[in-house]
Parts: C-alpha cells; structure tokens; sequence
C-alpha cells in the first residue's frame, strides 16, 4: 500500500464524520508520526510503501478516530507554546485558552520568583514557564504519580527543570512559599456534560474536568485559602475559569483579601483568565 491509497482510504473513512481542513491536518499528524513523512515529504514522494508495522498504525488511527479519540492520544503527543508535549489518557489535552494564560503570566517577565502550578497535568503551564522564564523556580503538584510521570517526561524532553511533588488540592499539605501560585483546576460543572462532545467526555479524565454542581467553586475555594497564607508579599494569583463563574471567583478573591483583581478574554472572547495580587 502507498500513502496515496492510504490518503484515499483516510478520507473516505471519515470524511463523513470529521470536517476535510481538520482531516488533512489529522492526515499529516499520524503520517508524519508513524511514517516519519512531512507534508512536503508526502508531496514529493506520495508513493511511498508503507510496510507492515506502519500499515497496522495508520490502519489503527483510522479506526480510533472513528470512534472519537482525540488525535492526541492517538499519535500520544502534542504541541503547547511551540514545545512538544507527550501525552496519554491520565491527563488533558492542553488547550489554547490555557497558552493564553501562560502568555499572560509570561508579559510580567517574571525574574527570580518561585512559581507554583496547582494541578500540573502533563506539566504544560510548569514546563513553559520554566523554559521561558529561566531565572524562576517552578514547581507543579498533582494527585499521584501516573500524571506526574507524563509532567516529568515533559520538563526532560524540554530540557527544563520543575520540580514536581504529590499534593490533592482538597488537602494540601505544605508550608512552602511561592511569589506565583496558577491553576488551571476542574471547572466544568455537571449539568455542562451535554454540552461536551463526545471527544472530550469519552476520553479526557473526568476528574480533571468536572466539579460537583452542588459545589462548583470547590477547588477555587481550596487553592485561594492555600494562597492566602502561602504566597509571599505582593504574592500573585492566576486562574483559568469557567467563563460563567468570572464574578463569582472575583468575588471569592475580594472576599479574602485579593485586590488588584484583572479579568482576561480568550481567543473566543470568553471570560477565561483572572489574576489578582495578595
């Protein structure tokens, strides 16, 4: 088999299911992983064979799609602030709203401040700031050890060092002091699930996702309280939010000594960022 056949096979799979510009990107994606082809290596050479262990990959990313798995998993990697990061299932997938928020930490220029990311994940927030703020000390904290690993790889692959420790937000156990505490915490409440495609609600970790409706500032609450206390003098805190809880975490801030309180639209001028100083 060629990767023309191969091209032709992809998009008459799933052209019906998923739109033709994001299918030719997913194309490239999965032929450049497995096959170690461009898009102008596929140009020049769109005849190339594909042997046998290539075929049973690029045969099963068809079939993963098919059933919605993000690209991510699939290929088990992705692309956050120019770096590359591996991924698998025990972690989200990072978003762009969440490289704005990086951005947004970077435009201060931070310089020989400790830094703080509460629920590291595959460490994207950690390892950018620390590959783009070289004088800060940065540490991520996650639940157990299978995240952490994915985070780890990440600061290894980009040449960074984080520190990474085991901390559940619900009970955080530390007396350490940071100048930055971020976070991009659960945020997404129960009754907004029906609002989730299915890529994301099948194979994204809930417990990364969602928040008790009964509660939904649940975790905002807890890292506030932990920053109160933690944060060094004219200490700052930044969030990614839900955009329907923008007042409800201003307030939560105001409430608990925070001034300074700034709000941030995304790329879909929705009220994703807050920052506010101790």
């Amino acid at each position: 088999m060629t990767l023309t056949n191969y091209h032709n096979l992809f998009f008459k799979t799933l052209g019906s299911k998923i739109n033709k510009t994001e299918l030719e990107e997913f194309f490239f994606w999965i032929i450049e992983h497995y096959c170690k082809i461009n898009r102008m290596g596929y140009i020049l050479n769109p005849n190339y064979q594909i042997n046998d262990i290539q075929k049973y990959n690029l045969f099963e990313s068809i079939s993963l799609l098919e059933q919605n798995m993000p690209i991510q998993y699939i290929i088990g990697e992705t692309e956050f602030m120019g770096l590359k990061y591996f991924l698998n299932q025990n972690v989200l997938i990072p978003r762009p709203e969440t490289e704005e928020l990086v951005s947004w930490i970077l435009s201060d220029f931070p310089k020989d401040k400790s830094i703080l990311d509460i629920g590291t994940g595959s460490g994207c927030i950690a390892v950018s700031l620390a590959k783009f703020s070289t004088s800060c000390e940065i540490t991520g904290w996650d639940i157990d050890n299978e995240i952490l690993n994915i985070a780890r790889k990440n600061a290894r692959t980009n040449d960074t060092n984080v520190f990474f420790e085991i901390q559940d937000i619900s009970s955080i156990n530390s007396k350490k002091k940071f100048d930055i505490i971020v976070s991009n915490p659960p945020y997404i409440t129960s009754k907004e699930k029906l609002l989730i495609e299915d890529n994301i609600l099948l194979y994204e970790p809930h417990r990364a996702l969602f928040v008790d409706d009964k509660d939904p500032l649940f975790f905002y609450n807890k890292i506030i309280d932990f920053a109160v206390n933690s944060l060094n003098k004219n200490g700052i805190i930044f969030f990614e939010i839900n955009e329907l809880m923008m007042e409800d975490v201003s307030k939560l801030l105001n409430n608990k000594g925070f001034y300074d309180i700034e709000h941030k639209i995304d790329f879909r001028l929705k009220n994703r960022m807050i920052k506010a100083c101790i």
